[in-house]
């Protein structure tokens, strides 16, 4: 059965591909958390209006180069609207170990995320390189972004065991899978490989809004409509973690209050949690970390928009349609004249983003049989 070991939630990159595209090479590594013997990548160009040119594909594995090919060529165009899967690459995987993908795109790609903090940006075709050095991401890591990943969206494994996916449905906040990688180790170590996490996260999403602007393309689709994509379409799906929220009351205004408000956060994720249920996938939720104090380049952030995500917090905390609620308020805020911030040491700098150590606390902070519903082995 093929089943994924890597996902990303692909978006529009920043002036249509531009930036990011054009005799490129990206190289990055997965982590196969267990066994298989065939492997292959699922490729996207979702959001191109005009097919992009892939030049070269290799994985390295356990000391080895080996090609990856769509219908037998070794470069090959992805077509507009299109997401094909490469050829089915013969790989023995064995579980617990890290796969290096390079990818050369020799023309500018649409479809991409930066979920890899070591992903490094190379120019040329690198994909045979002995060493290399790695190009620095075009925006700062303040604002959540590392090197971008273009043109794949999924990596799969053929693979005999029973695999669950576990998504977690997100944004920069889990992009950045500060919490997401350590929370995956914790699952491997626990059931030996039967969970997997994979990341839906997108640096600036919304549950119920889609910016404007410069950034607007970057930030997605808002949650709502992204839902199928990234959580319902992906294989083997059993429990999703819904991670959305803190940018929505970010943007909470006059002008936006008939969209973002209590009853609408409220309405739109029961219906996801509805959905699920009916799938029998389990509906986890977490709890919207504060905000308060960020560095000026994230924007200010109201006495009414903390308001709302308190508001917001205390529903999810008792709504009762949750098979689990992660408090994650709880584990990294502290209190400073009444008002609630993100604790010193866990935060990268801005009071928003959890550093390695805010991330690491967070998945720590996990129950792991009440998020599978499955005792530990």
């Amino acid at each position: 059965m093929w089943s994924p070991i890597w996902h990303q939630a692909v978006t529009r990159s920043l002036l249509s591909g531009k930036i990011f595209g054009g005799n490129k090479t990206v190289i990055f590594s997965v982590h196969a958390p267990f066994c298989g013997n065939r492997l292959r990548i699922r490729f996207s160009n979702r959001f191109g209006g005009v097919p992009y040119d892939i030049g070269a594909v290799r994985i390295v594995y356990n000391g080895n180069t080996v090609p990856v090919t769509l219908n037998g060529k070794e470069s090959f165009p992805i077509p507009a609207g299109s997401c094909p899967f490469s050829d089915e690459i013969p790989l023995s995987v064995s579980a617990g170990s890290d796969i290096e993908i390079r990818l050369f795109y020799t023309s500018p790609v649409n479809d991409c995320n930066m979920i890899e903090e070591g992903a490094s940006l190379l120019k040329g075709n690198q994909t045979e390189a002995v060493s290399f050095k790695s190009k620095k991401p075009f925006i700062s890591k303040v604002l959540g972004a590392y090197n971008a990943v273009p043109a794949v969206e999924y990596i799969e494994i053929d693979t005999d065991e029973t695999v669950h996916s576990v998504v977690a449905f997100g944004d920069s906040i889990t992009a950045m899978s500060r919490w997401t990688k350590p929370l995956a180790r914790r699952l491997e170590e626990a059931y030996h490989g039967e969970f997997v996490l994979l990341n839906s996260g997108i640096s600036g999403n919304c549950l119920l809004y889609e910016p404007k602007g410069f950034f607007g393309p970057v930030f997605g689709e808002k949650g709502i409509s992204r839902f199928r994509r990234d959580v319902l379409d992906i294989p083997g799906l059993h429990t999703v973690i819904i991670s959305l929220g803190v940018n929505d009351v970010s943007y909470f205004t006059d002008q936006t209050r008939e969209l973002i408000n209590l009853q609408t956060f409220s309405q739109e994720i029961t219906k996801m949690v509805n959905v699920l249920h009916d799938k029998n996938v389990r509906a986890v939720i977490q709890t919207i970390t504060p905000r308060l104090g960020v560095s000026r380049t994230m924007g200010k952030f109201t006495p009414e928009m903390e308001e709302l995500r308190l508001e917001i917090n205390r529903w999810i905390r008792s709504a009762g349609i949750f098979d689990y609620v992660f408090d994650a308020e709880a584990v990294v805020r502290e209190e400073h004249g009444g008002r609630l911030y993100y604790a010193e040491g866990l935060h990268q700098g801005d009071r928003l983003h959890p550093n390695a150590a805010g991330g690491q606390k967070l998945a720590e902070a996990f129950d792991l049989e009440k998020l599978t519903g499955r005792r530990l082995k």
